[in-house]
C-alpha cells in the first residue's frame, strides 16, 4: 500500500484515482457511490458510518500500485523495458467494412469483440457506450451482437468506470470479453486475484492505448468551442468514421444539427489538457496486463477518407490464440509490424514513461503519496534521457508541484 493511503477517500485526495469503478463493486458494506466530479473525474464516495475499513476497496485499486504480469512464452526483446511483454505485433483493420470504419482506428477491437461472440462462445462483451438518457455521459454495458458492439464503437474521451459493470457479470455462466483503458485492465486483474466471483467470468480482456482520461470539463470546452448547448445534445462522437475521425456533436434543437471539429483541434488543444493528474503518473499506457492491446499506427500519414487501421499487441498466450483464431477466420486482416513501429507510433507515450521516474524522485521529495509499481524498468528508461530531460522531469514536476499544491491533499486547503 503507499505510504499516506489508509482507505480510498485517501486515494481521492491524493488525487491517485482514476475513476475505474472496482473499488464500488467490492466493497462489501454498500458503503461506496460513483460521483462525476467536472473538473477531476468519476471518483468514489464514502458513506463514513457504513465503512467498515477493511480494505477491499484497496485490493482492487489500480491508482495506488501496479505490478507489471511476468512474460508468457518469447517476448521482443528490445520492446520490453519501454512497452512490456509483447509477444507478437501486428498492424491492420476489421473485415467488417462498417466495424473498420465506425471504429476509432481500424475496428480490431470490435472485430475481436464479435469474434469471441459468434466463433469462441463468449457470452457478451463488457465495455463503454454513452448513455442513453445522457449522451454526454457514459456507462458500462453489455453487447451481445453485432448491431449492439457497432452501435456502441469509437472511443469515448471522458470518464469512464468500465469495472462499475462487474456487477453484470456476477451471474455470467459463460466468460465474457473486457474492454477498456489500461488502468481497467489492472483493476480487472485485481479482482481475479482476490474474489472467488470472477472464476470463470473472463474470456479475453482487451485494452486501448491510452493518454489520459480527460474529465467531464473536458466536453464542455468542446461544447463551448462549438457553441453547443449542453442540453440541446442529441449525441457526439470523439473519434471514427473515418481515420482519425472528427469530433461531431448533434444536436435536436429545432431541425436537427450537426457541429464538428478536428481529432487535432478536440484532443490536442482541449480534451489533452483536462486529463486527470494521476494519468500524469501512468507507466502503462498501452495495456500490458490485457491479453491483447490496440492502439493507433501514428507513425503511417493520414490519407483523405483513411478508413483506419490498427497496431495491436498480443500480451498473452490467450490473446495469441484468439487472435490468430480471428484471423483465420476471416474477422481481421493483419499484418506482421516490425518492433520500431511500436516507439514511431506512440512517441509521447514513450516520453511519458521514460520521465516517470524522475516525476516520482520529484513527488516523493515533498513527501507526497505516489503508486507503487514493480517490474515496469523506470530507472532504466529515465536514465537513457539525456541529462536535460532528466533535470527537467525533476524541476518541472517540482515547479507544478508548487504551482498547482500537488503537495496537499484536496479538500485539506483553500483552492
Amino acid at each position: 500500500m503507499s505510504k499516506g493511503i489508509g482507505n480510498v477517500a485517501d486515494v481521492v485526495s491524493w488525487r491517485l484515482c482514476l475513476g475505474c469503478g472496482a473499488c464500488v463493486h467490492v466493497c462489501p458494506e454498500g458503503a461506496l457511490t460513483l460521483v462525476d466530479i467536472e473538473g477531476d473525474g468519476l471518483r468514489p464516495s464514502v458513506t463514513s458510518d457504513r465503512c467498515a475499513h477493511c480494505g477491499e476497496c484497496l485490493r482492487v485499486c489500480p491508482g495506488i500500485a501496479i505490478e507489471a504480469p511476468n512474460s508468457q512464452g518469447e517476448a521482443i526483446a528490445s520492446l520490453h523495458a519501454p512497452w512490456g511483454t509483447v509477444l507478437e505485433m501486428w498492424e491492420g483493420y476489421a473485415a467488417d467494412p462498417e466495424i473498420r470504419f465506425q471504429g476509432s482506428s481500424g475496428g480490431v477491437a470490435t472485430a475481436l469483440s464479435l469474434f469471441c461472440l459468434e466463433r469462441k462462445g463468449m457470452a457478451g462483451v463488457l465495455h463503454i457506450a454513452s448513455r442513453a438518457d445522457d449522451p454526454l455521459k457514459n456507462e458500462a454495458v453489455l453487447s451481445h451482437s453485432h448491431a449492439e458492439l457497432l452501435a456502441r464503437t469509437g472511443s469515448r474521451y471522458a470518464p469512464a468506470a468500465t469495472c462499475s459493470g462487474l456487477p453484470l457479470l456476477t451471474t455470467a455462466t459463460s466468460p465474457y470479453v473486457v474492454v477498456g483503458k489500461p488502468c481497467d485492465i489492472v483493476a480487472l486483474r485485481k479482482w481475479q486475484a482476490t474474489s472467488d466471483e470472477s472464476s470463470g467470468k473472463i474470456g479475453l480482456a482487451v485494452s486501448i492505448f491510452c493518454a489520459g482520461t480527460p474529465s467531464t470539463e473536458g466536453t464542455g470546452k468542446i461544447l463551448e468551442s462549438l457553441a453547443v448547448s449542453p442540453d440541446r445534445v442529441d449525441g457526439i462522437r470523439y473519434r471514427g468514421c473515418g481515420w482519425p475521425g472528427r469530433t461531431t456533436v448533434t444536436t435536436t434543437a429545432g431541425d436537427q444539427d450537426e457541429r464538428s471539429m478536428s481529432y487535432e483541434e478536440s484532443w490536442g488543444t482541449i480534451l489533452s489538457k483536462h486529463t486527470q493528474f494521476r494519468c500524469r503518473l501512468c507507466p502503462d499506457s498501452t495495456g500490458e496486463l490485457a491479453d491483447i492491446s490496440c492502439g493507433d499506427p501514428w507513425y503511417r500519414q493520414i490519407e483523405p477518407d483513411d478508413p483506419g487501421r490498427s497496431l495491436v499487441l498480443v500480451r498473452t498466450d490467450i490473446g495469441r490464440a484468439i487472435l490468430h483464431g480471428a484471423m483465420e477466420a476471416g474477422y481481421v486482416h493483419l499484418e506482421r509490424a516490425e518492433p520500431d513501429t511500436l516507439p514511431r507510433s506512440q512517441r509521447a507515450l514513450l516520453q511519458r514513461r521514460r520521465h516517470l521516474w524522475g516525476r516520482l524522485l520529484a513527488l516523493r521529495g515533498f513527501r507526497v503519496p505516489v503508486p507503487r509499481y514493480r517490474g515496469f524498468s523506470l530507472f532504466a528508461n529515465w536514465r537513457s534521457l539525456p541529462l536535460s530531460e532528466k533535470v527537467r522531469s525533476i524541476l518541472g514536476t517540482v515547479h507544478r508541484i508548487r504551482q498547482r499544491k500537488w503537495n496537499r491533499p484536496l479538500g485539506r486547503h483553500d483552492p
